[in-house]
């Protein structure tokens, strides 16, 4: 038995020893197999490569001496042209991965690439993953073998020369091919020649595969986002233990992923998002002092249709970057249209799941480079309808946006969750009261408790604004409560851009 299997390792040793074109195409192929198991191939023919080694050593030396000539293939051969990055090739894979639009690959790019530097390429392989991923385990197979074709035929036909020494196989891809050869330009450019041929190879099956377990989202700025699929199915963080869940539980939250996908990418393609505004007025002269940014769908045949789509933005956690595109272009409209309008305020909403967001303040930073308009603020509403996950981290946020010179209001009071204790965490600029509050006046003793509403609010010592005035007779009772701001269809509606401009050359 020990015989047998001494002579079938043997036999293999010889069958896939790298001492000509074939073998060595052979040797490098079944190398890189093992990897589809999660195997280094070196481990396995370890025998074959420190057989390998000595005869590349002794090859060298003989060469240096004057005795013979340099071998095509040495162990230096391979870490140069088919390794870079590590085995695989793998360095024009991570090259795939940070020219890719996918943002899911940042966490794994950031491990990847100090590693995939010293040609250590584990936390790749078993990322993307290549391990048991037959898309990926293709160009896997296919970008090495390509590599050593080329540079087979490279070397015999001298158009680079080969190996003279040997480098250790850490060293990074160019530096490792500048030493190898003693300095050789052909080298270096021919390496990064096969880099270029590798990212052409792994492009189209990291491609493929991103098509297929993501999905791109149309954001109202016209890019795209990857969202996670699983299956044809979005893939979803259910609240809780998931084991908790029930079967039905999870098939009613898929079915609303997708809901949510149908509707958005509807609106994408039947037209675009807008800007509209309100504006705020004084209630005893009825001045406009300020604008409320409302983001507004616009179809191909003109009609406008409320902001309902926000439910499904913030369905699949894309409020962030629906936030971003409505300040960015609303700050860009404060600097191109209203700038001749001094001394106003400009309000953005900006939801929960934003002002957690981590480049929050950095976007918002940037845009503050250029200062605003004389006489012009910037006021973010956060809406008090919706639950703060993390109220400690949204006070800090919102510490720092004042530092910015930005004012905050806090929406919809009086309409949503936890609503004295809001009073008492955020440091205000405004409140304002939800229409809610004007409605309840036509029930008896509504008067009375707005009043005492608007006093509460006064003792934190911000602005009171109420939404929602109709009719002449709410504004009457509304004044009369000490309320001094006020939004609604009695003194504006709505509006688009050139419109409020007019409006705002009669007010000023």
């Amino acid at each position: 038995m020990l015989s047998a299997s001494s002579w079938l390792t043997k036999d293999i040793s010889i069958a896939i020893y790298p001492d000509g074109f074939v073998h060595g195409l052979l040797y490098e192929m079944i190398r890189e197999f093992t990897w589809f198991f999660g195997i280094h191939g070196f481990y396995i023919f370890q025998d074959i490569g420190f057989r390998f080694m000595n005869n590349t050593i002794s090859n060298m030396d003989a060469w240096k001496a004057g005795h013979g000539s340099l071998n095509i293939l040495s162990i230096t051969f391979y870490e140069m042209w088919c390794a870079s990055g590590g085995c695989g090739g793998t360095l024009s894979l991570l090259i795939c991965l940070l020219i890719s639009r996918n943002p899911s690959n940042r966490h794994l790019i950031n491990v990847s690439l100090p590693l995939a530097i010293f040609n250590i390429n584990e936390p790749l392989i078993f990322g993307v993953p290549v391990v048991l991923n037959p898309v990926m385990f293709v160009p896997f197979l296919m970008t090495p073998a390509v590599d050593y074709v080329l540079a087979y035929y490279a070397t015999l036909w001298h158009i680079i020369p080969p190996a003279q020494q040997l480098v250790g196989w850490a060293t990074p891809a160019l530096i490792n091919s500048w030493l190898a050869t003693n300095g050789a330009f052909s080298a270096v450019f021919f390496q990064i020649l096969l880099i270029g041929t590798g990212i052409g190879i792994y492009w189209p099956f990291l491609r493929y595969m991103e098509k297929r377990d993501y999905k791109e989202i149309a954001l109202p700025c016209g890019k795209k986002r990857f969202v996670p699929l699983k299956g044809n199915q979005f893939q979803l963080t259910v609240p809780g233990h998931r084991e908790a869940e029930s079967p039905h539980h999870y098939l009613s939250e898929v079915n609303e992923y997708i809901e949510a996908r149908r509707h958005i990418n509807a609106l994408q393609n039947s037209g675009n998002f807008v800007l509209w505004f309100q504006p705020q007025i004084t209630l005893d002269e009825r001045k406009i002092v300020a604008m409320e940014v409302l983001l507004r769908h616009q179809s191909d045949d003109g009609k406008i249709t409320p902001p309902y789509f926000l439910k499904y933005y913030e369905r699949i956690g894309m409020m962030p970057e629906v936030d971003f595109w409505v300040l960015e272009n609303a700050v860009e409209v404060i600097h191109h249209e209203f700038s001749r309008f001094p001394g106003m305020t400009l309000s953005v909403n900006i939801s929960p799941q934003t002002l957690l967001e981590p480049n929050f303040l950095s976007v918002v930073s940037k845009l503050l480079r250029n200062t605003l308009p004389s006489g012009w603020q910037l006021e973010m509403e956060i809406t008090e309808s919706q639950k703060v996950k993390e109220p400690q981290q949204v006070i800090e946020v919102l510490a720092v946006l004042r530092q910015f010179g930005i004012k905050i209001a806090l929406d919809d009071f009086g309409s949503g969750y936890s609503t004295l204790s809001y009073l008492t965490q955020y440091e205000l600029d405004k409140i304002k009261l939800d229409r809610t509050l004007v409605l309840g006046l036509a029930r008896e003793g509504g008067e009375a408790f707005l009043h005492h509403v608007v006093q509460l609010c006064k003792t934190s010592g911000s602005i009171v604004l109420i939404e929602g005035v109709e009719t002449e007779e709410e504004h009457q009772i509304v004044q009369n409560c000490g309320i001094h701001l006020a939004q609604g269809f009695l003194f504006h509606r709505p509006q688009p851009l050139s419109q409020l401009c007019e409006l705002l050359e009669t007010n000023t």
